[in-house]
């Protein structure tokens, strides 16, 4: 193979027939389990353990909870990093994942050039095991940096978009998700390293299991009083 070819096959722009190798790295490294089985079996194991996920998403629409298995890679190997989130994280819902609030980072810089100059030098540190950056637009060049950064480090970086974007960005996975009525779609445009295409949607209740209780108490929660009965207040 010519140097050429050996550059393209190692930036995934070339597949290979004997390649369905899933989420596991050159290094054998394991995938990083989505949480959903469903999922896991699209994504051929789970999330990868370092590389870029780009995601082209509405807001608030689950995308932060949907990658809580990527939050494992973080509890014993370094940081968590959020940069420009549309919202204040839950502390509370983070401790649950088992990430302390000393390996939270947010930074909210003045520009997007500083931004993207952050995402990038986090994701180059040995310090931070997954970056998450909301921006809107990147540039192939930029993904690329992102994508090399993040080999050198095995470094997590994710890419949340609002725009709807080309995925022909150079990353390592790129999906799209969708609100729909029964819950949240997800649908595989591009995975590194395999052919791999698809659509799988996730409840409401397996996003937010927390949903199944308070569906199943709403109703005598509500229950109006009987006319007879009467109501005191203690105060």
């Amino acid at each position: 193979m010519n140097t050429t070819l050996a550059a393209m096959h190692h930036q995934g722009l070339i597949f290979s027939a004997n390649q369905e190798r899933g989420c596991v790295s050159e290094k054998d490294e394991p995938c990083l389990s989505s949480g959903f089985s469903a999922l896991d079996r699209l994504l051929g194991g789970g999330w990868p353990h370092s590389g870029v996920i780009h995601l082209s998403s509405e807001p608030a629409i689950g995308e932060f909870t949907l990658l809580q298995g990527a939050l494992v890679k973080a509890r014993e190997q370094g940081l968590v990093v959020l940069i420009n989130p549309p919202a204040e994280p839950c502390i509370q819902w983070l401790l649950a994942q088992g990430v302390a609030p000393a390996r939270l980072l947010i930074l909210r810089p003045q520009s997007t050039a500083h931004a993207l100059w952050a995402a990038e030098q986090c994701s180059r540190s040995s310090s931070c095991a997954v970056v998450w950056l909301w921006h809107q637009g990147l540039s192939f060049t930029q993904a690329r940096r992102f994508s090399l950064a993040c080999q050198r480090s095995q470094a997590l970086l994710v890419l949340v978009d609002y725009q709807c974007q080309s995925s022909a960005l150079p990353v390592q996975l790129s999906m799209r998700l969708q609100q729909q009525q029964q819950g949240l779609q997800i649908t595989l445009l591009r995975q590194q390293g395999r052919f791999a295409r698809g659509e799988v949607t996730l409840s409401k209740v397996q996003l937010w299991p927390f949903l199944r209780y308070s569906h199943r108490h709403q109703e005598p929660s509500l229950r109006p009083l009987q006319p007879a009965a009467r109501h005191y207040e203690v105060g």
